[in-house]
């Protein structure tokens, strides 16, 4: 595998833990989905430039090195999803500014215009290696890694403001701050390893190009589990509530069929098309009418209802 194939590997890990929990649960804060967002986009960017993909994609498009290209938008759409993911879950974003959309529109045609200025014409799957002592290729690098090392910057100060302003961020947060400063560090070298490669400063280049790996993998890894840390203990907490739902569901609705028979009125509970996602407000709806039918029945409420509704006041 490449080096970018090992950088996706916890990427990929992350992407599949956050859709099985969204299938089950079918519900998500802003952080999350913004989460799986960049998880789904970079993880592809990281592993699309393969040589059978490669190949495949240049025949595709008649384009022989597009995949490289595609790559890379993905890898910049995915780090401004990052950035939006963080900065919700540091209660600092306003999400989705205008000038933070038009500025990744901006970067991605920056890409097009100059992927179409490289001379490439062989499909590889190491497109900086063959073709980057061409200033094009140079700038075309040079503009990615930018706009990564400003898009990691800015997130990594929302999280240290967060914590400054006490907005409950986990500690794992501080993981991705070191990560961002990895990352920030990578984009310094890939700037410079392009730099001397157009110089043909082929000793520099080995140099660099050896301190690249290790600073990207480092990056990567703390960037996603610091990410990911911040974030995946309340999907595993909402995952446990709606687990412990479905028990309650199963003990409480015979519960409520039988208070129903005894006082004689029904309510809306059984008549309701529940979905999924709903399963807080089902839960909330069964505890109530449960406790209503209780005392038009003379009876006392059962305490698994009470204990219910206690439970859903204090997380709303």
């Amino acid at each position: 595998m490449t080096l970018h194939v090992w950088g996706s590997l916890p990427v990929w890990l992350i992407l599949a833990v956050l859709v099985v929990r969204l299938w089950l649960v079918r519900t998500q804060s802003a952080s999350v989905t913004w989460l799986m967002v960049c998880c789904a986009f970079v993880a592809v960017g990281l592993s699309i430039n393969q040589p059978d993909v490669v190949t495949f994609l240049g025949g595709l498009t008649r384009t022989p090195n597009v995949a490289d290209l595609l790559g890379r938008c993905l890898m910049v759409c995915g780090l401004f999803a990052l950035a939006q993911s963080v900065e919700a879950a540091a209660r600092s974003a306003r999400l989705l500014r205008p000038s933070r959309l038009v500025g990744v529109a901006l970067i991605l045609v920056a890409l097009v215009v100059l992927f179409v200025l490289i001379d490439a014409p062989e499909p590889t799957s190491q497109f900086m290696v063959e073709y980057g002592d061409q200033l094009p290729t140079a700038l075309y690098s040079a503009v990615e890694m930018t706009y990564i090392a400003v898009v990691i910057t800015r997130s990594a100060l929302a999280v240290l403001r967060g914590f400054r302003e006490g907005d409950g961020l986990g500690r794992m947060y501080w993981l991705f701050v070191v990560g961002a400063a990895a990352m920030v560090l990578l984009a310094a070298i890939a700037v410079a390893l392009d730099a001397v490669h157009v110089l043909g400063l082929d000793a520099a280049v080995r140099v660099l190009g050896t301190v690249y790996a290790p600073v990207f993998l480092t990056s990567m890894a703390l960037l996603a589990v610091g990410a990911a840390g911040g974030v995946l203990p309340d999907a595993a907490r909402e995952f446990r509530d709606w687990r412990a739902a479905r028990v309650r569901f199963r003990t409480l609705e015979p519960e409520l069929r039988r208070l129903e028979g005894a006082s004689g009125n029904r309510g809306l509970y059984f008549t309701i098309a529940w979905q999924r996602r709903q399963w807080r407000s089902r839960l909330h709806r069964l505890s109530v009418e449960i406790e209503d039918r209780a005392r038009e029945a003379g009876q006392d409420v059962p305490a698994a209802a009470t204990l219910t509704t206690a439970r859903l006041e204090e997380t709303t």
